[in-house]
C-alpha cells in the first residue's frame, strides 16, 4: 500500500491542512477513526508549485521510537527510517520549495503511528 496524502482547500487563516496516512484504510472507515492520541512534531516539507507535498522529514518523538510504534511506517516503500529520523518520499510532482510546518503524529490504541496531520501557511509568493 502506498502512502496517501490528502490536502484540504487553502484557508486564509490556517493555510493548508494535509493528512498523510500510513495505515491501510478499512472499507467504510474514516481516516482518523482509529486515532486515540496525537503527538506534536515539527516537519520539514518539500512542496511543489501546486503546494502538493513531494517529501517530508521529521524526528520521531522518544515515545514513538519502538519497532511496534513504527509498524505501519516500516511497511511503506516510500519511507526511510534511520531512528530517530524519518524521511518520506511522496510519488508525484517534484519539490520546488522547502518549508517547516507543525504537525501531529496520530497513534492508534496500541501506540502505532497510523498517520500525520500537518498544517502549513505558505509565505508570500509560495504556491
Amino acid at each position: 500500500m502506498a502512502i496517501s496524502v490528502h490536502r484540504d482547500a487553502f484557508d486564509e487563516n490556517l493555510g493548508f491542512s494535509y493528512y498523510v496516512s500510513f495505515k491501510p484504510p478499512l472499507p467504510g472507515a474514516m481516516p482518523d477513526e482509529d486515532v486515540c492520541s496525537r503527538v506534536p512534531v515539527e516537519a520539514v516539507l518539500s512542496v511543489s508549485e501546486s503546494c502538493d507535498i513531494s517529501d517530508l522529514s521529521f524526528v520521531l518523538p522518544k515515545l514513538c521510537r519502538s519497532e511496534y510504534a513504527i509498524t505501519f511506517l516500516r511497511r511503506q516503500q516510500e519511507a526511510r527510517i534511520t531512528t530517530p529520523q524519518v524521511h518520506i518520499n511522496v510519488p508525484g510532482a517534484p519539490g520546488d520549495a522547502l518549508a517547516s510546518a507543525m504537525g501531529n503524529l496520530d497513534l492508534d490504541l496500541g501506540g502505532r503511528i497510523i498517520g500525520m496531520s500537518i498544517n502549513w501557511m505558505p509565505e508570500m509568493g509560495e504556491c
